[in-house]
């Protein structure tokens, strides 16, 4: 974590950020609904989102699996 706050703390908008990640840990954190486990898949699956939302990527082969 250290070193992703070293490449933060230089940037301009770095309050924003902290602030923004910070939203996103409480929510988390607070949903009783989810174990451990499922708040990390959480974050990950909203990163994928996110990533496809702002650039259109999925991550997701094209090719499909023979059957």
């Amino acid at each position: 974590m250290n070193y992703m706050l070293d490449k933060i703390n230089i940037l301009e908008n770095k309050d924003a950020i902290l602030s923004g990640a910070e939203q996103i840990v409480n929510e988390l954190m607070m949903n009783e609904k989810l174990d451990k486990s499922e708040k990390l898949m959480t974050i990950e699956l909203a990163m994928a989102k996110l990533n496809y939302e702002l650039y259109n990527i999925s991550g997701d082969s094209k090719e499909e699996m023979p059957e």
